[in-house]
């Protein structure tokens, strides 16, 4: 290796002169040689002022030399980044180009002399990103027209290094070939969908076996039509089941279609005019096929939940919905409900305690099937409880009736706190009227249960609880009271509901029927046939719907000051803050679907914390899609959801963009 060697001007041996001078006066005095030591003074005093003027010429040396070295690093270091094999750009404020390397300038061109802003050739660059974070990476950023894609490593400056603000050096790192590989990939993975004719056994009922063989193999002939453009296939594994595998590349197209065979489904005719509707359940983007089977099946269980001729995609963080335009089909066979009630049973027997509990801002069918539950459980033994916070506006009438005539559901009815105080290894909890977990009147109770059973007729949201012991969600019935109403006929041959109950569950089908109007198949009447068996009496239900004077004059200020938007939407609102406003709202929605070709109504009302909608409509809008836009859900027919704000302007703004983009949407199908 090569030695080093000190410059000559850093070089000082004036200390060797000075100590010899010294040494020969210090001779000199002690022989007494004053003469001599006289003249080595004056030769020390020259060679001290011949040292100093070499001091001060080596600072001058010194200095130059520290300018020259610099200079030659300054060169080396804009050399070395001018011609850096890695292309490199210093960008300032708002995407301005201050500097750019050689290789940058292959990379645009030489139009990059024009450009002052890096948006010219990479448009939408997140230019907010780097002013958010003072040095990090930016992924796949694509320049326009080059067919490449960067990595850029940046880090900021000092603050005016360019101008005002802070400025940012760029390093661009070609990950093209990675991301082609990324992008084939992608393209390449597999997607399940599991396809199910919703209502086969219906129609099967209705048609000969020839017809409906042909109608059959229809449908598998659209699917893997379907299924071959898009790189796929078909396997059907069971009489109205199919498998459909596709490549992931063609899944955006089907959504953007809607689905669209769902639709050509549909167009099969037989020969009663019947058709079949289907239920899609797509898994994508998952670890393992394994899993992407489970991604279908749940997404083909929300499908079929919430009612059928929809496709569901479901992907690890969302899950979208396509369709489900049609009403739920009902099911005539009491089989599940038979099924389900066996199983019930079996879960009850073995539990130490059932707790109860419906959604929060509890109505007749949320309390009415609660209390058909706790009969269940009461004529197994059990000890059953019923959680109610508060007794609303809704609930007052029944809350009464209870006091007077069944005292000790008194006792049954519980707080959250004590329902907490309660829980064991072997309680059970009975959800009914809801599946969404931050609905229900107590969800803090669901994380500290193992079993838990669910009965609901809303069509199925995103939101669930997670795996219940047993769920009875069917979104034909009318209300959980229809469903209870069933599940008490097959639980056992020695209940017996007492007046109240049996008023209790009618109340609940009368309410969310509209007094049987919406919503209303074969099986809600046979339910309220049982109840009225069981001494349910229609003249006390009515009753217990009594309203005071000033709620009717609330109803028609509503009515008053409704407006039509959309030419078929009516749209009201209560702007004050009672305890009865959301029940009025909802009862004024139905009112408002009387008016002539209004086809869907709204109603907002302020709650403390939010504004709420409460949703209704007539004929083929589904106003359940409306509210999901919003965050809410529902039916077909009636649905609701709740704003985060205070500002009714605000929320009907909202809303307005719904209603705009379920039309547009629909045009589109």
């Amino acid at each position: 290796m090569e030695n080093k060697t000190t410059p000559k001007f850093l070089k000082d041996d004036s200390l060797i002169y000075f100590a010899v001078n010294i040494l020969l006066i210090a001779v000199f005095f002690i022989e007494r040689m004053y003469v001599y030591a006289g003249i080595a003074g004056l030769i020390l005093m020259g060679v001290a002022a011949f040292a100093l003027r070499r001091q001060i010429q080596r600072e001058k040396d010194l200095k130059n030399y520290i300018i020259d070295y610099t200079k030659n690093i300054e060169n080396l270091s804009v050399n070395s980044f001018y011609y850096s094999p890695m292309p490199i750009s210093i960008i300032g404020p708002y995407g301005k180009i201050f500097w750019f390397n050689n290789k940058f300038k292959e990379l645009v061109g030489d139009e990059v002399e024009n450009i002052e802003s890096i948006d010219e050739f990479v448009p939408g660059f997140p230019v907010r990103t780097l002013d958010d974070n003072k040095e990090g990476t930016l992924n796949n950023i694509e320049i326009a027209g080059s067919g490449k894609t960067f990595n850029i490593m940046y880090y900021g400056l000092e603050e005016g290094r360019f101008g005002e603000g802070i400025s940012y050096v760029c390093y661009w790192n070609e990950n093209t070939a990675f991301a082609n590989l990324k992008a084939k990939y992608n393209d390449e993975r597999p997607v399940a969908m599991l396809v199910q004719i919703d209502n086969y056994d219906e129609i099967s009922e209705k048609l000969d076996k020839g017809e409906k063989s042909a109608m059959t193999a229809e449908v598998e002939k659209i699917l893997n039509k379907y299924a071959s453009e898009m790189n796929g296939f078909v396997l059907r594994y069971d009489t109205a089941k199919f498998l459909m595998m596709i490549e992931n590349r063609f899944l955006d197209t089907l959504e953007a279609k809607k689905f669209s065979m769902l639709e050509d489904v549909k167009t099969l005719k037989g020969s009663g005019d019947f058709n079949f509707t289907l239920s899609i359940g797509t898994g994508v983007l998952a670890k393992n096929l394994t899993q992407l089977i489970e991604y279908a099946k749940g997404a083909l269980d929300v499908a079929l939940g919430r009612g059928g001729d929809q496709a569901v995609v479901k992907r690890i963080n969302s899950v979208k919905f396509y369709g489900g335009k049609s009403k739920a089909v009902e099911k005539r066979t009491k089989v599940k409900a038979r099924i389900i009630s066996y199983a019930l049973r079996q879960i009850i027997d073995q539990s130490s305690n059932v707790i109860i509990m419906g959604h929060r801002v509890g109505d007749m069918d949320s309390l009415g099937s609660s209390i058909g539950i706790y009969a269940m459980a009461r004529s197994r033994g059990k000890k059953a409880y019923i959680v109610l916070n508060t007794v609303n506006y809704a609930l007052k009438n029944m809350y009464e009736r209870m006091k007077h005539e069944e005292s000790h559901y008194m006792e049954a009815l519980i707080s959250t706190d004590a329902a907490m105080g309660l829980i064991d290894p072997n309680t059970l909890v009975v959800v009914v009227d809801t599946h969404r977990p931050s609905y229900t009147e107590a969800p803090e109770i669901l994380s500290k249960v193992d079993k838990i059973v669910l009965i609901d007729h809303h069509r199925r949201s995103e939101e669930y609880i997670d795996n219940p012991l047993l769920d009875y969600i069917e979104p034909y019935a009318s209300s959980a009271c229809e469903l209870v109403s069933e599940l008490v006929q097959y639980m056992d041959d020695h209940i017996k509901l007492t007046k109240f109950e049996a008023d209790a569950l009618l109340a609940g089908i009368v309410l969310d029927t509209n007094s049987f109007t919406f919503k209303t198949g074969v099986r809600t009447f046979e339910a309220a046939s049982f109840l009225r068996r069981n001494s349910a009496d229609t003249t006390d239900v009515k009753e217990l719907f009594n309203e005071s004077l000033d709620s009717m004059k609330k109803k028609t200020e509503i009515i008053e000051r409704s407006e039509i938007v959309f030419g078929d939407a009516a749209v009201s609102y209560i702007d004050e803050i009672s305890e009865d406003s959301n029940v009025i709202a909802a009862q004024s929605a139905d009112e408002l679907l009387t008016i002539k070709d209004v086809k869907m109504s709204f109603v907002l009302v302020r709650n403390k914390d939010y504004i709420n909608i409460s949703a209704r409509s007539t004929g083929p809008i589904n106003v359940q899609v409306i509210m999901e836009y919003l965050g809410g859900g529902g039916h077909l027919n009636m649905a609701g959801a709740q704003i985060q704000t205070q500002d009714i302007n605000e929320a009907k703004t909202r809303l307005y963009e719904a209603i705009s983009h379920y039309k547009k949407e629909s045009k589109k199908q």
